[in-house]
């Protein structure tokens, strides 16, 4: 058994012709490497030693559908506008390498910077994102894009005026973010009156948000963790995800989830809810089709969250 590769430089995870057993093969996907500090758009990014400087310079090298894996090396920092960073080609993995701190620092400094996804069968995983503008509209806008993974990153407000409103949004195409996932995420928001975590703008197929933690201090009435307006969403999984926000104290609209379809399909389960809202105490708005199963609400500190929606006793 044979296996044929070129290394470049000292990593031995370069592949650029691929991986072959017996003249079979089983690895196309080539890594791309990214540091602020000591990358240069010059270099082939192939390698530790030789770096890309930003992102967007390593997903203009990978080649659409091969599985390409961009990694992001620990101390990176790098400034997102509304242009820089554009996940383009399908089948590309974002991955920030370390833990903590040290993992790569996306900040975003404008009203409109946000990292456009339109290309099928994309990751971003494990980048620490803050909010440095009055308003940032979304961290990830989707377009085209789906399969999307949004996958354990933590995101940050700096202050209550300079924040996110939204770190999710999708495009209004119907089934555009079909197979959109969302796991493991944390954010600590600081807006008064921001947007939801997720706001789905079109119908979509197979959306999973779930082991997601959200912080919020706003106190506007919107659906806080996710917005569907007026739109269907079609197997959905909503779990196990924990929102603790201030909250509206009269809420008039689902504090955890929104929505005005009523032919959605989905289950939401084992969700945790937190607000300062003990009159209407609204988890969710009324007639969207989906299923709910042991979801707790609290209004009330140091009180053990109920049941809520009000439990089948049909």
């Amino acid at each position: 058994m044979a296996l044929e590769a070129i290394h470049h430089g000292p990593s031995p995870l370069i592949f650029p012709k691929g991986l072959s057993t017996a003249g079979v093969p089983f690895l196309t996907a080539t890594p791309y490497f990214v540091h602020s500090g000591t990358g240069v758009a010059g270099n082939d990014g192939l390698s530790f030693d030789s770096p890309l400087a930003t992102v967007d310079q390593a997903i203009n090298k990978c080649t659409a559908a091969k599985g390409d894996v961009i990694f992001v090396m620990p101390g990176h920092a790098e400034t997102v506008t509304a242009t820089s960073i554009a996940l383009d080609v399908s089948g590309v993995s974002i991955i920030g390498l370390g833990t903590g701190l040290l993992r790569p620092t996306f900040t975003y400094g404008a009203a409109a910077a946000t990292i456009t996804v339109s290309a099928a069968n994309c990751a971003w995983r494990n980048c620490h994102l803050i909010g440095n503008f009055d308003n940032v509209a979304a961290a990830f806008t989707l377009g085209a894009a789906k399969d999307f993974q949004l996958t354990q990153n933590t995101i940050s407000d700096n202050t209550a005026a300079l924040h996110f409103l939204s770190i999710v949004v999708t495009g209004s195409t119907d089934n555009d973010a079909d197979g959109l996932t969302v796991i493991g995420n944390t954010w600590n928001a600081m807006a008064l009156a921001p947007d939801a975590f997720v706001s789905i703008l079109a119908a979509e197929n197979r959306v999973e948000i779930a082991d997601n933690t959200v912080s919020m201090l706003a106190t506007n009435d919107v659906g806080h963790f996710l917005t569907l307006s007026t739109k269907i969403i079609s197997n959905a999984k909503i779990l196990r995800n924990t929102l603790n926000v201030t909250g509206s104290t009269g809420a008039a609209v689902g504090i955890f989830l929104t929505g005005s379809g009523s032919t959605s399909t989905g289950v939401v389960a084992y969700n945790l809810v937190s607000s300062l809202d003990t009159t209407a105490e609204l988890i969710t708005t009324a007639g969207t089709g989906l299923k709910f199963f042991e979801n707790y609400y609290t209004g009330t500190a140091d009180a053990s969250g109920k049941l809520w929606p009000a439990v089948d006793l049909a």
